[in-house]
């Protein structure tokens, strides 16, 4: 049964959608079959996945902008 959000409330400011489809389009499937296929739970770990990614990344930003 497909699921209509991934996470509960699913009433911020939209940037959970938007990791919806950007994952979706990463794994190159719909955003239906994203959520057919994929449980809240991995879901929930890709985007903690993803954000360390981004925080290391900026972390290594300010880093080399502070030499």
């Amino acid at each position: 049964m497909p699921r209509k959000a991934f996470l509960p409330g699913g009433g911020d400011d939209g940037g959970e959608l938007r990791f919806e489809f950007y994952l979706a389009d990463r794994l190159r499937m719909t955003v239906a079959e994203l959520r057919e296929r994929m449980s809240a739970h991995e879901f929930l770990q890709w985007s903690r996945y993803h954000t360390v990614l981004r925080q290391e990344q900026e972390l290594a930003e300010s880093r080399a902008g502070a030499r």
